[in-house]
C-alpha cells in the first residue's frame, strides 16, 4: 500500500472511530432514536441451533467456498492486494463489534455493560491488526504480524467455526459466524498473498511471539479488570483463561483441575504454539508443495 493511500485508509478509520464513539454518546443521552430502533428490531430471540444442524453447516459451508477462492485469489494476486484486503476486513470487523457492542448495552442489558464481550478476546486481535497492519511500512515488524493473522488466527477461527458457542439471540449467532469466518479467509489469503508455508522457524516461532504478548496482555487486564467486572451479566474471561474463571478448552479443562492454572496456561501456550499454528503452517506448506509438483508436470506436459 502506497503512502498517499495509507493516508487516506488512516483517515477513513479515524472517521469510522469518532462516529462510533459519537453514536454511542448520543444514544446514551436518548438521542438517536432511529438507531436504537434499529437495534431494538434486530432482537430475535430463537432455539439456539445444534452443532453441524442447517445453520452451523450452512454457514461452514460457505466459509469454505468463500476461503478457497480468497485462496486462490491471494496466490495468483501476491503481496499487492494483502493490505487492501486487509483493511477492508478490518473496517467490516469494526462495523460488526460495534453492532455487537451496542446492541449488548442497549437492547439485552438495558444499559449496563456486559464484560463478557469485552472486545478482547484471542478472536477479538484482528479487529485491531487488520486495520494497523496494512497500515505500516514494509519491513519485518510488519511481516511478524501477519505471520501471526495467517498462523494462529486462521487456527483460531476454525476453532470456532468446528465446535461454536450459539446463543438464543439470532444476531449475535450470525455475528460469531461472520466473524470467523472472515477470520479464517483472510488467514487463508494473508498466508498464499504473503507466501507463508515455507519455513516454520521463520515464520511461526516469531507469530508466537505476538500471540503470546497478547495473552499476557489479557491475563492482565483479566485481573485489573475483575473489580468492575463484578457485577457484570457475565463473567470477564479474556482468552477464556482469567485465573477467576473456568475455560472450556478441551484438555486445557482437565489439566486445570488436575494441576492448576499455571499448568493449564503452560498447556493452552504449547497447544496454540505446537498443534493449532503449526498445523496451519503444515497445511499450507503441503498445499504450496502439490501445487509446485502440478505446474512442474504441466510444463513437462507442454514440453511434450
Amino acid at each position: 500500500m502506497q503512502k498517499r493511500e495509507r493516508m487516506v485508509c488512516l483517515s477513513v478509520l479515524l472517521v469510522s472511530l469518532a462516529s462510533a464513539v459519537a453514536s454511542g454518546m448520543v444514544l446514551q443521552n436518548g438521542g438517536a432514536a432511529w438507531l436504537l430502533s434499529f437495534l431494538r428490531s434486530t432482537h430475535v430471540v430463537w432455539q439456539k441451533p445444534a452443532a453441524f444442524g442447517w445453520f452451523h453447516l450452512a454457514f461452514l459451508g460457505a466459509c469454505v467456498l468463500l476461503s478457497l477462492f480468497f485462496g486462490i485469489y491471494g496466490y495468483r494476486r501476491g503481496k499487492t492486494i494483502t493490505d487492501r484486503a486487509v483493511f477492508f476486513a478490518g473496517m467490516l470487523l469494526l462495523l460488526m463489534e460495534h453492532y455487537k457492542q451496542l446492541y449488548s448495552y442497549f437492547v439485552l442489558w438495558g444499559g449496563e455493560y456486559d464484560f463478557g464481550i469485552f472486545p478482547f478476546q484471542f478472536c477479538s486481535l484482528p479487529l485491531y491488526l487488520y486495520l494497523a497492519v496494512p497500515l505500516l511500512p514494509e519491513g519485518r515488524f510488519k511481516e511478524v504480524l501477519y505471520q501471526f493473522l495467517a498462523l494462529f488466527g486462521t487456527m483460531g477461527g476454525c476453532l470456532v467455526m468446528a465446535y461454536p458457542r450459539f446463543y438464543p439471540q439470532l444476531s449475535i449467532c450470525v455475528h460469531t459466524m461472520l466473524w470467523h469466518t472472515v477470520m479464517i479467509a483472510v488467514g487463508v489469503l494473508i498466508l498464499f498473498s504473503r507466501g507463508y508455508g515455507k519455513r516454520w522457524e521463520r515464520e511461526v516461532l516469531p507469530a508466537s511471539g505476538v500471540f503470546l504478548a497478547s495473552l499476557l496482555l489479557g491475563t492482565t487486564l483479566n485481573v485489573v479488570l475483575a473489580p468492575m467486572a463484578e457485577i457484570s451479566p457475565n463473567p470477564l474471561n479474556l482468552f477464556y483463561m482469567s485465573p477467576y474463571q473456568s475455560t472450556y478448552f478441551l484438555v486445557v479443562k482437565d489439566v486445570w483441575e488436575a494441576c492448576g492454572w499455571g499448568a493449564a496456561m503452560l498447556c493452552y501456550i504449547l497447544l496454540f504454539v505446537f498443534v493449532g499454528a503449526t498445523l496451519v503452517f503444515v497445511l499450507s506448506w503441503l498445499i504450496r508443495y502439490f501445487v509446485s509438483l502440478w505446474r512442474l508436470r504441466k510444463r513437462k506436459d507442454e514440453k511434450n
